[in-house]
């Protein structure tokens, strides 16, 4: 078993080695925008350094075009955080004018463009002493300091080597639509283990609210948090690296590592295929149990619309049990432009349209003369239980899915828990597709037909060796 995952690991780094030809382009580029965010920069007092950061500062950078170019623009401690972030993204708007960008999300926005296809964050920050943090990204540079000053070439390629099994397996990134593994996060868990396969062997042997750290931390302090997955940033043992990770993507990984220890597999380093048929939904035995939310919607950072999305998917599905839907599975998805989808997997997408109402016990005779009273005319029948309380059968408002989810959606149930900033949009202009029905729309949507795929299919890499 070692020596066959010596060798794939062997065939995976040609994969993940950026060439010659890659590093000079990489380096012309990082001269280029470091050179227009310090010349953006020159006039602003407040400004008191600027820093390469990301994945090309520290050397993990994988070849081709994953890769990212983060330059850091550090403010003076006293400037407020209203004007380190107008003074920022004018920077960063200065700075890569003739490029494509738009502004993302963190804690604080920042500019984010294309040069050469390449991406470039221009991101403000703080000028601080490590421990003394104003905002989210005053600890960055000193992320990149760590790994540069405890970083070999050996450590950078197994670095690159996880980055690349994480991305492989759908579990690579800490924005809001992925909930996965940072880059940094990657090489944390390097730096603990040593190794792409010593991080492996951990991670499929790890027991629920285990704790990865690298400094000396008190035990007490540890149980504050409260994740799957507790990684604790060596600058800063205050903040819970593995907080950024969902329930589910952490499971994936740990399944996953697991199932590459068992059945090492260069696929865990090629990824999965970028086209989804038609053919793999249309014929899946669990199609007749989807449910799918399609609407407009106006353009904004992909950021805030994905926050709006994993919202509104998380209380619809709470809301869809409340009227009695079992959800196996939900997702969300969009085009990022103009067009959005939530999507539920349903035990049944049509439930009983008798309902039993349990009320009080017998002996508390006003809350039971209070209760019939109430729901006499609704109920179809009328009985005591085996532990004393009344109980009453009543037909339900809502019993198909497609009728629930409307009216979740319309406003025809209060408190859906749609997100505010989205929920105007929705009213009104949304189309629901049931079973079948869904296959008329998906031809031209593949971001749609991805998820739909994803949702009723097991996923290889995890499952595949059992």
């Amino acid at each position: 078993m070692t020596n066959n995952i010596d060798s794939v690991l062997k065939e995976a780094r040609i994969l993940v080695e950026p060439t010659d030809e890659d590093v000079k382009r990489l380096r012309k580029i990082a001269r280029l925008v470091i050179g227009k965010v310090i010349k953006s920069s020159i006039n602003e007092s407040s400004v008191q350094n600027v820093e390469l950061g990301g994945s090309y500062a520290k050397g993990t950078w994988l070849k081709d075009k994953d890769v990212d170019i983060d330059v850091f623009v550090k403010f003076a401690k006293d400037i407020s955080k209203a004007n380190l972030e107008k003074i920022g993204i004018r920077i960063g708007q200065n700075a890569l004018s003739s490029y494509p960008q738009s502004l993302r999300y963190s804690e604080h926005p920042y500019v984010e463009g294309r040069v050469d296809h390449i991406k470039v964050n221009v991101v403000p920050c703080y000028n601080v002493k490590g421990g003394n943090w104003l905002s989210a990204a005053d600890r960055s540079p000193y992320h990149t300091k760590l790994i540069n000053s405890n970083f070999n070439d050996d450590l950078k390629r197994e670095a690159r080597l996880l980055k690349k099994f994480t991305k492989s397996i759908g579990v690579y990134g800490s924005e809001i639509k992925t909930q996965g593994f940072s880059g940094y996060l990657c090489e944390v868990l390097v730096l603990r283990y040593g190794s792409l396969k010593s991080t492996l062997e951990a991670i499929a042997a790890i027991k629920e609210n285990s704790a990865i750290f690298i400094n000396d931390v008190n035990p007490e302090s540890l149980k504050k948090f409260n994740t799957p997955l507790i990684i604790l940033d060596p600058v800063d043992n205050n903040r819970n690296l593995g907080a950024a990770v969902s329930h589910e993507k952490a499971s994936n990984f740990i399944m996953a590592s697991r199932a590459f220890i068992q059945s090492p597999s260069i696929d865990f380093f090629k990824g999965r295929k970028k086209k989804f048929e038609i053919f793999n939904l249309e014929n899946s035995p669990l199609i007749e149990n989807l449910i799918v939310a399609v609407f407009n919607q106006k353009p904004r950072t992909v950021d805030i619309l994905w926050g709006q999305l994993k919202r509104s998917e998380r209380h619809l599905t709470d809301q869809l049990a409340k009227v009695g839907f079992k959800v196996l599975k939900s997702r969300s998805a969009s085009d990022e432009k103009a067009t959005s989808g939530l999507i539920f997997l349903l035990d049944s997408l049509v439930i009983s349209r008798n309902q039993i109402k349990i009320g009080p016990k017998v002996d508390m005779a006003n809350e039971t003369s209070t209760f019939i009273r109430k729901n006499r005319k609704q109920s179809k029948l009328i009985w005591t239980s085996k532990d004393l309380r009344i109980n009453l059968l009543v037909e339900r408002k809502y019993w198909r899915s497609e009728d629930t989810l409307r009216a979740l959606l319309d406003g025809g149930i209060s408190n859906s828990g749609v997100a505010p900033g989205i929920k105007s949009e929705i009213e009104g202009c949304f189309e629901i597709y049931v079973g079948r029905d869904i296959l008329k729309i998906v031809n031209n949507k593949e971001w749609l037909l991805k998820e739909l795929i994803d949702v009723v299919t097991t996923d290889r890499f995890i499952f595949g060796s059992y």
